[in-house]
This record gives C-alpha cells, structure tokens and sequence, in this order.
C-alpha cells in the first residue's frame, strides 16, 4: 500500500543546545505530516469529516539519529497500522532518501487516533467512506517505534545494575504553567505541548539533581518515548504537576516515568528512555558513579 508522503523544513529554532533537533520538534513534524494527510488530502477523498475533528489519544516514538540543521526539508512517511470502530492507528517514519534509494531514518513513531465532533464535542465512530479512505493507506507490518537509539544497548550488567539499587519513593515535582498559546482549535493544550512540560520538568530535575555530577561535556539524550493522553486540559491559571521518576538505571541510560496531574486528576501518563551522551565526541556514554548514585534516590520499578 502507498504511504502518505509530507516534506516538512526545518528551522533554526528546532535546534537544541546539542545542536540537534530537539526531541520535541520531532513531534512537531509528526503533527505537520498528519495534519497534510488527514486534513488536506483525505477530504480530497471523501473523507472531509477527519478534517473536522481528530485527536491523540497515544503517542509513541523511538529516536534513531540526530539530524541537523539544513535548508532541505526532511521527509515523513506517513501509513495506517490499523482501523478500528472509533480509533485508527498511524505509522510514521522520519527520514531521508538519497537518489540511489539509500534511507537514512531520524525517528519512528507511532500514533493511537480518534475521530472527534467538535460541534457535540465528543468522540464519534469512523464512517464507511472515512474506513475506505485509511484503509487505501494501511501497512499493518510497518517499523515500530522500540530499541535505546542514538546506538546505545543494554546489556545483562545493566539488570544487575538495577536489582543492586534499593528501590525509593521519591519523586520530584515540578509546576508547569499552562500559557494560552499552548491551546489548539479545539481549546485544548496540544498534544505536542504535553511533550514540551515532560521537557521541562526533565531540565529541572537534571539541573537539581544531575547537573554537579557530570562535567561540561557530558549530557544525555532522548532515545524514545511514550506518552498516553488521559483527560483533555483547558486553558487555566493555575499550574499543572509534572511528576517525575526513575524506572531502571543501566550502564549508559536510564528510564524515567512521568505524570501530568493536578490535585484531583491525572492527564497524562508518559515514560521515556534517556542515553548518557558524550556532547565533544557526539556518541553515548558510561553513566558515571555519581550520576547513578543521584539517578538511585529516585528509583520506584
């Protein structure tokens, strides 16, 4: 089957202090290359009523390589894994394709959808001609979003690692404001932007935590994650609670899990993986004894 097709440009503003797009834009991309398949060429098709309304419900995304800065756009392939009453799913691949067919793949990623009636504002169920339409885009075999990235493995030690370290219930809290430009057509905080408060409270927790164990050249990457959209958020005054912790810590990454909350309800859930990353030699690294020792006080399994 086809796949959806969308080249999307960077600019300079994707890049981080890594001098690579940042883990968040990449979303960003994901967003552009969906929006150009569902609302601009499926009503092409007959299927107009996608572009009235979808929304995430899951998003997942595996990080294979950095890419940098260019002026040629980057290319996102965009199919359906599966259609189902009221959800579908899309499979995504950021990439470039050299004129002798070489793939250079940046990013997988993987989403859960569903139809939304912004008139009613409530899910609905997907419509014949709309099954029809996804349908003529499915590849249910495609790449899945999985693996460290960034060429980073784990290894056995890294199990025995964690069975070393006594499990804690400490877990580090940060409020993030919600600003009105966070919000989309629907009056909701955006999907992308739940990526951008995860990032925000993983910056304060290495900058508490992680910042007096590693010298200037050392850092560490995204290589995958996942976040799972709970409850819809509207525009609000008062700040959202992002907590954070740590689930395993290996020999060069670690995994941490958050949630997205308030004091009644929980929002989002989201975990992720993150590679120690050599930032003068651009390859992943060992976790020093004094970045394990902080990572460990934050340890729940």
């Amino acid at each position: 089957m086809p796949r959806h097709i969308c080249h999307v440009p960077l600019r300079w503003a994707d890049m981080d202090a890594f001098g690579h797009v940042n883990n968040v834009v990449y979303l960003r991309y994901l967003q552009e290359a969906r929006v150009d398949m569902l609302f601009v060429h499926a009503p092409e098709q007959g299927a107009e009523h996608l572009a009235r309304g979808v929304v995430v419900r899951r998003h997942e995304i595996g990080y294979r390589a950095p890419l940098h800065f260019r002026p040629a756009p980057i290319r996102v392939e965009t199919w359906v894994t599966e259609v189902r009453a009221g959800s579908f799913g899309l499979g995504y691949e950021i990439l470039d394709v050299e004129p002798d067919g070489t793939r250079t793949v940046y990013a997988v990623a993987a989403s859960v959808l569903v139809p939304f009636d912004l008139g009613e504002d409530r899910i609905r169920r997907i419509a014949p001609r709309e099954r029809e339409v996804l349908e003529s885009f499915l590849e249910p075999a495609g790449p899945v979003p999985g693996g460290a990235g960034y060429g980073a493995t784990r290894s056995p030690s890294e199990g025995r690692a964690r069975a070393r370290v006594r499990p804690s219930i400490l877990r580090h809290s940060y409020d993030c404001a919600v600003r009105f430009d966070d919000l989309d057509r629907y009056g909701h905080v955006n999907n992308v932007t739940f990526a951008e408060y995860l990032q925000e409270a993983r910056v304060d927790f290495a900058h508490r935590y992680l910042a007096d164990s590693m010298e200037a050249h050392e850092g560490s990457v995204v290589a995958h994650q996942s976040l799972e959209y709970l409850r819809p958020v509207s525009f609000r005054t008062t700040p959202l609670h992002v907590a954070t912790w740590v689930t395993r810590i290996g020999t060069s990454s670690f995994d941490v899990a958050y949630e997205i909350s308030d004091d009644d309800v929980v929002y989002v859930r989201a975990t992720g993986a993150l590679v120690a990353y050599d930032v003068s030699k651009h390859r992943p690294r060992p976790l020093t004894e004094a970045e394990r020792a902080a990572l460990a006080k934050f340890l729940e399994p």
